[in-house]
């Protein structure tokens, strides 16, 4: 009697273990589970579940593919970078040696401090196994500021204009910048603090008036230099498609457009408080074209000013850029 009971005991205990294997998710499973959770922006749920189904199949090009772009939206580009190169040495196909290229170079360009807010054209999907998805991933600040709490943006070299006020426009906007998209204390110094009258190059050098400045407001990093803001006539003629109105096709007609076009050239010094040394220095410029011969030049000052900011936050700010990615789904 005692036999028949272990024995039975044995059958429900594989029966147990039979069900369980069979209730363990398939790679392909896995797979997919991964890719809704990507696409829902939840990459560590994503990440886990691909980590399961590469233990299941080490040399599934599929899964390091998609583990290699959840490292990336993580941050780990190292470890993608890695990845991606095990799935090439597994698989030729055209899908992940497109996402291994796209992330060679976006991470060499992030490394330089070119990382575009332009991404590369996105490549058509090919097949019913792999779903494009826009990815975000994270970039550290150009310039380390350990220590840093407090951020004055003082006075800038700046053209005379009869546009409006460029210095108090553009300190205004910096400020609510880096309030809104910083952590750092930004210091409301009313009336802004003057620069000295030089040129760019010997103001970058001034590190007596800088450091003098940091001790005033009590500034771990001040933001300075200059700026340039243009209007120009830019009418002349041009070819426009206009329908007709007889046939109800669209035909080119040169006609005479009036235009102007603003510039936004800006150069930014980052220096510390502290010394008034240069930490950073960064260019960057910006021209638009608006219809019409009496634009308003403070809504176009501030919309070239939002086409530069994410530049000019990335230099003491996380940011994110994005691109595009081909998940397989199973």
């Amino acid at each position: 009697m005692r036999r028949v009971l272990i024995a039975c005991g044995g059958l429900a205990l594989g029966s147990a273990l039979g069900v369980a294997r069979a209730a363990d998710p398939s790679v392909d499973e896995l797979l997919r589970f991964g890719v809704t959770m990507a696409r829902d922006g939840n990459w560590r749920e994503a990440k886990f579940r691909w980590e399961k189904a590469l233990q299941r199949d080490p040399a599934d090009a599929r899964v390091m593919n998609n583990l290699a772009i959840a490292s990336e939206a993580l941050g780990d580009p190292e470890r993608a970078r890695a990845l991606f190169e095990s799935a090439l040495a597994a698989s030729e196909d055209s899908r992940i040696r497109d996402n291994a290229s796209r992330s060679a170079l976006f991470w060499k360009r992030a490394a330089d401090g070119a990382a575009s807010e332009r991404a590369a054209p996105p490549a058509k999907k090919k097949g019913r196994d792999v779903v494009a998805v826009a990815v975000a991933l994270p970039l550290p600040p150009r310039l380390t500021l350990d220590g840093v709490k407090t951020l004055l943006v003082s006075g800038f070299l700046v053209n005379d204009s009869e546009l409006l006020d460029v210095n108090r426009e553009l300190v205004r906007f910096l400020r609510a910048e880096f309030r809104k998209h910083t952590s750092y204390d930004v210091l409301d110094v009313i009336p802004i603090p003057p620069v000295p009258e030089q040129t760019l190059d010997d103001l970058a050098k001034n590190a007596a008036f800088f450091r003098w400045l940091g001790r005033e407001h009590g500034a771990d990093v001040i933001v300075s230099g200059a700026m340039r803001y243009t209007r120009r006539d830019a009418s002349g003629f041009e070819d426009v498609d206009i329908v007709s109105e007889s046939t109800g096709q669209k035909i080119k007609q040169t006609r005479f457009v009036e235009q102007e076009e603003f510039t936004f050239e800006l150069d930014v010094l980052y220096l510390r408080g502290s010394d008034g040394s240069l930490l950073f220095r960064d260019r960057m410029s910006r021209q638009a074209f608006f219809r019409g011969a009496a634009n308003d030049p403070i809504s176009a000052f501030y919309e070239l000013g939002n086409s530069i900011a994410g530049d000019v936050l990335s230099v003491i700010a996380p940011r994110t850029r994005s691109e595009q990615r081909f998940l397989f789904k199973g």
